[in-house]
């Protein structure tokens, strides 16, 4: 929620970290293993939900819609 709280707050599975964290426009996070202290997941708040694994770099665009 902010502050000190966030860094003292706990949860079992990055999803219930995740649904923790204020949508915010501007606020950034990150999800940190509690015995490793190593980040898992970190971003902007408002895209904490995005999974880039729908996309391929294969895919490709033209502008005449082809």
């Amino acid at each position: 929620m902010g502050g000190a709280k966030d860094f003292l707050d706990s949860f079992d599975t990055v999803e219930e970290a995740l649904d923790n964290i204020l949508d915010e426009w501007t606020r950034y996070y990150q999800v940190v293993d509690r015995d490793t202290m190593e980040v898992v997941k970190e971003g902007l708040a408002r895209f904490k939900n995005f999974s880039p694994e729908g996309f391929n770099s294969n895919d490709s665009y033209s502008e005449d819609g082809r």
